[in-house]
């Protein structure tokens, strides 16, 4: 009996932070239970969730005198949209069904600092760690985040309207994300909108409303025939170097693509490779820019963005430099070279404001969920040693140990 009882509690013992025999019992069953009611019922919740599609298509094109046009295009997007939904609806019961794996031994290797074989990466791998951790960490939301520091110095850095501060922030960011080892989907994407997301607020209204104030302090102070004179001086862009604001004009457009085009080759997490209807489809890679690979659906709808962004980018300068041309035939020939300079000063300035206002559509990928529901990536993170984690809130990890 005695012999029976210590076998009896050294498999019923809890032992502290490891579950004990029945509840593993319990919970692998109860993820079984689960797991078989969302497999079977995978085909009434499909058909109900495509019923409830139709009856909003029907409901927001039900005006008679809506032109024809118009309800083919609603109807489209309405569709695009809640196809969208669906996805993420399959995508939030996969939690339930799909184990999460450990991270393979031989990618923990490529970013922990204590793996690292020399000096000079030790180092630069803590820094990676240390700046993605606190930057976009894995267990804190965006209220958790302004509790840090460390944070609130790095996003500052980013809000600043100065020449070149946010193009060398953001390039050691994406380096951080694309080295050393294959860069996460969802990092890829966040970076791309909260890129153009800050543009958007510091160079295109803030940096607009500082050139206009400029502008108008000029009328307000300058004597009779010396308004031309103080914008030279004391207007917008008069006193940047013209290589650092086209060094920050051209670096806006190419982080972007960069990171755009490196995400074909990203790693997707977990549960996205599971389908509640089947097996997954297997996506091949393809060939993409003249000699990339990759699988190119990756970023959902976000290359539809990018298109838009590199036209908006040409238009800019299309708009605007025809005037700074317009203006070399009859006032070239009378002023100075250091004039034809603050000419081009200006000229690149209001052409990098228009280009940034015109990057308004990425600001509604930067709404919490939007973002998720329009580009099907999975939340991450990056913990203290560098790895890339699924995110989650940290009460929630310590009921996990």
């Amino acid at each position: 009996w005695s012999g029976y009882q210590s076998w009896f509690g050294s498999k019923f013992a809890v032992k502290p932070g490891q579950p004990g025999l029945l509840e593993t019992w319990w919970q692998d069953n109860k993820k079984r239970a689960i797991q078989s009611l969302l497999h079977n019922s995978a085909p009434m919740l499909k058909k109900t969730l495509g019923d409830i599609g139709d009856l909003l298509k029907e409901n927001t094109t039900a005006d008679p005198d809506m032109p024809g046009w118009m309800r083919a295009a609603v109807r489209n997007l309405v569709g695009s949209l809640w196809q969208d939904i669906e996805t993420e609806i399959e995508t939030g019961l996969k939690l339930y069904v799909v184990q999460k794996p450990t991270e393979p031994e031989k990618v923990r290797r490529r970013h922990d600092p204590g793996c690292a074989e020399s000096r000079l990466r030790r180092c630069g791998l803590q820094a990676r760690a240390f700046v993605l951790s606190h930057y976009l960490p894995h267990n804190r939301s965006i209220f958790g985040r302004l509790q840090d520091p460390f944070y609130l110095l790095m996003t500052a850095t980013t809000m600043l309207p100065v020449f070149g501060i946010r193009i060398f922030f953001f390039s050691i960011i994406l380096a951080m994300l694309l080295f050393p080892g294959a860069p996460d989907e969802y990092q890829l994407i966040s970076f791309i909108l909260t890129f153009k997301g800050t543009q958007f607020f510091t160079t295109g209204v803030v940096l607009g409303f500082l050139g206009a104030m400029q502008y108008y302090m000029c009328y307000l102070f300058a004597g009779d025939g010396e308004l031309r004179e103080c914008i030279n001086t004391h207007g917008p862009g008069a006193s940047d170097w013209l290589a650092t604001m086209l060094f920050d004009t051209f670096g806006s457009v190419v982080l972007v693509w960069i990171a755009f085009l490196g995400l074909p080759q990203t790693r997707t997490h977990w549960h996205q490779n599971v389908s509640l209807h089947g097996s997954a489809p297997v996506e091949k890679e393809e060939v993409y820019c003249f000699f990339m690979k990759g699988i190119v659906r990756k970023g959902g709808r976000l290359r539809f963005l990018m298109r838009y962004d590199l036209i908006c980018f040409i238009s800019s300068f299309v708009i605007l430099l025809p005037f700074y041309f317009a203006s070399a035939f009859h006032a070239f020939s009378t002023i100075d070279a250091s004039s034809k300079i603050v000419h081009a000063k200006q000229t690149v300035f209001w052409c990098r404001i228009l280009y940034s206002l015109l990057s308004l559509p990425f600001v509604i990928f930067v709404i919490p969920g939007l973002g998720r529901v329009l580009t099907h990536s999975v939340t991450t993170g990056y913990d203290s040693a560098g790895a890339c984690l699924e995110f989650t809130y940290p009460d929630r990890q310590k009921r996990e140990v």
